[in-house]
């Protein structure tokens, strides 16, 4: 597989961003949690109105697209996320600040997710379908393994670098990156689309439409059961970071696996494999004692099944679609997660004492959806796929 120069800038970009990105957001919550000892509702509060601006980005999405592609934009909004680094460290010591900055954080975040597959879409065009697998799953594998290190970073430097120390580090590094993705040269969405004032709303089969929705309230509830359950046992950052870097851990594995083997090339075995990687996670989690290793080797093993679902639904709509509308697509769905994520949360608040369960059955339920013959047959081509309403 030849990687052109835009491809490693692309890899470096994202993977750069990722893990910086992993120890702004660990800093984050482990900060309102320990400013609010009395409950946990303010942490659950955080984690559903980050989530709140995916609302707004389908529509910043389709009006930048028309002037700008997705490298460009992921250059400003990084710039954007250099500044929230700041204004995060300024407000350490008030939960309301956080709150609000941890809002505006989310809203780049999302941005930022869209404009990357933009990008990735623009940058794979013309090669064919197995490359775009690989290729997804070289990014998967990078980035995962970035968010690895992210919290580890976070543990690691926040004693260290107290004050405002650790935030001018992570601005600086946002900045950096954004130099890099950079360009004064590429097209615009219209310019690609052959002038065309207009991007097509993306149609989908529910059955990949509905994985897309679960994405983000997934990594909500897996957020939110994370310190929930380090702080029930007395655990303390290093443990926190441990786990979530283990989680991604899973999801880097699976991506270099699809990168060695090609895997996936044979879909329904391929789903049929991360289903069985789900429940197994969720049995082990279940049944073996409350240590770091046992849990953790839980998480690595639910990584790779949903990052595995991932690297599948994104080289689906990619290799189908043009950059803009792929933009579109991954804004919309990012929009309807909200109010799942409202009821997830809603649902691990009242279920306290078994929150951890929610993440484990969504991805088993993405997957299982991922699996009906309407999903197989969009990604392999094979058929038009449903109308998903505008």
């Amino acid at each position: 597989m030849k990687i052109s120069r835009e491809l490693t800038v692309f890899l470096v970009c994202s993977t750069v961003y990722r893990l910086f990105s992993g120890a702004l957001l660990v800093s984050l919550t482990w900060t309102i949690l320990n400013q609010n000892e009395d409950g946990y509702l303010p942490l659950a509060l955080a984690i559903f109105c980050s989530f709140i601006p995916a609302f707004v980005t389908p529509i910043m999405i389709k009006r930048l697209s028309a002037r700008t592609n997705g490298r460009q934009m992921s250059s400003w909004f990084l710039v954007c996320l250099a500044g929230l680094s700041l204004v995060a460290g300024a407000c350490r010591d008030l939960t309301v600040g956080l709150l609000i900055v941890n809002l505006f954080v989310w809203l780049i975040f999302m941005l930022l997710e869209a404009s990357l597959d933009m990008w990735f879409t623009q940058v794979q065009r013309g090669m064919d379908e197995a490359t775009v697998r690989r290729i997804s799953g070289a990014t998967t594998a990078t980035s995962q393994a970035a968010l690895m290190i992210g919290p580890l970073l976070a543990a690691g430097l926040m004693p260290i670098l107290t004050g405002m120390r650790f935030s001018i580090l992570l601005c600086i590094s946002f900045l950096l990156v954004a130099a890099v993705c950079h360009t004064r040269n590429g097209s615009t969405m219209t310019e690609a689309l052959g002038g065309s004032t207009a991007v097509t709303p993306a149609k989908l089969p529910l059955t990949l439409f509905i994985p897309m929705v679960l994405i983000w309230p997934i990594l909500g509830a897996f957020n939110f059961m994370l310190p929930v359950y380090v702080a029930n046992h007395g655990w303390a950052l290093f443990e926190l970071g441990v786990m979530d870097a283990v989680f991604g851990m899973g999801m880097a594995l699976i991506g270099l696996l699809i990168i060695l083997g090609n895997t996936g090339r044979n879909l329904l075995i391929f789903l049929s494999g991360l289903i069985s990687l789900a429940v197994a996670s969720a049995l082990v989690w279940l049944l073996v004692p409350d240590t770091l290793v046992l849990k953790a080797l839980s998480l690595l093993i639910l990584g790779m099944a949903f990052g595995g679902a991932r690297v599948h639904i994104r080289a689906a709509i990619a290799y189908r679609y043009s950059e803009a509308v792929v933009g579109l697509c991954v804004s919309k769905a990012n929009a309807l997660a909200t109010p799942v994520l409202l009821l997830i949360l809603s649902l691990q608040l009242a279920l306290i004492d078994v929150a951890w369960l929610m993440p484990f059955l969504m991805i088993m339920l993405s997957i299982a959806l991922l699996l009906q013959s309407s999903a197989i047959r969009f990604a392999q081509g094979q058929a038009n796929a449903a109308p998903v309403g505008t």
